[in-house]
Parts: structure tokens; C-alpha cells; sequence
């Protein structure tokens, strides 16, 4: 895991819709507060973890650090990525994240590591339809 201020650069097959995805990482790894986080396995990245002291329009931020976000892909499900993002995003320190309703793996994942639902859900735009996520906490 490494902190991270580059970013790739979006193919050209994506450019239509990766532009804006591109502009958004360059916000968050500018961001001096939030630790952006990738994982590399012989050289390429296989995931990413970001986390700061809790985005603001979000509520109450039960905890002092959110974790923002995790990935891994898929195909390194199991390897321990997702689980040193997590360590080197968070450590065993008071956290809060948001998961999607409806994702098992991860809720799972994130139960295994200390964290519980507190009971807050929240309508996530994400696309044309969104989401529904809700809180866990530790």
C-alpha cells in the first residue's frame, strides 16, 4: 500500500464517461485530509482505499475517520488486499463507513473487522436510480 498523488489516466474507450471520474479522484487525492490508499500487485493497481475525518452534507459523523471508500477486483478477492486497504486506511481506531444495501460480501467483510449498523440509511445518487446505504460503525 502506498499513498497515492498520481492518477491513471482514463483509456480512450471510457473517455466519455470517465472524465468526470477522473476530475472527482483528482479532488479527493488533492484533498490534504483524506489518505488515499492503492494496492499493487506486479505493478498494476488492484485496489484502492480512501479515508478522512468524514465528508460534510452527510449527517452526523458518529466517528472522528470515515472510511470513503474500498475496491478490490474481484479477482483478488480473498488475497488479503481488501483487508491491508482496510488496516492501512483505518488501522483498529473508531471508524464509520457506508455500505450499499444489499451487499452482503462487504457487510460481512466490515463485520468481521468490528463494525455494526447503527440504524442510519441514506438515498445515494448514484447513476440514474441510486442507492440506498446505510451506516456501520466502531
Amino acid at each position: 500500500m502506498r499513498r497515492t498523488r498520481t492518477c491513471c489516466r482514463p483509456s480512450s474507450s471510457r473517455r466519455s464517461t470517465s472524465g468526470a471520474r477522473a476530475a472527482r479522484w483528482r479532488g479527493i487525492i488533492a484533498e490534504p485530509a483524506v489518505d488515499v490508499l492503492v494496492a499493487v500487485v506486479e505493478g498494476s493497481v488492484v485496489g484502492w482505499a480512501s479515508a478522512g475525518p468524514g465528508r460534510s452534507g452527510r449527517g452526523d459523523t458518529p466517528r472522528d475517520r470515515e472510511l470513503e471508500g474500498i475496491y478490490v477486483l474481484a479477482a483478488q478477492h480473498g488475497t488479503g488486499a481488501g483487508q491491508r486497504l482496510l488496516d492501512a486506511a483505518v488501522g483498529s481506531a473508531p471508524a464509520y463507513l457506508w455500505v450499499a444495501e444489499g451487499n452482503p460480501r462487504a457487510e460481512a467483510f466490515y463485520r468481521r473487522n468490528g463494525f455494526r449498523r447503527d440504524g442510519a440509511v441514506q438515498h445515494e445518487q448514484i447513476g440514474p436510480t441510486g442507492l440506498d446505504a446505510v451506516r456501520m460503525v466502531r
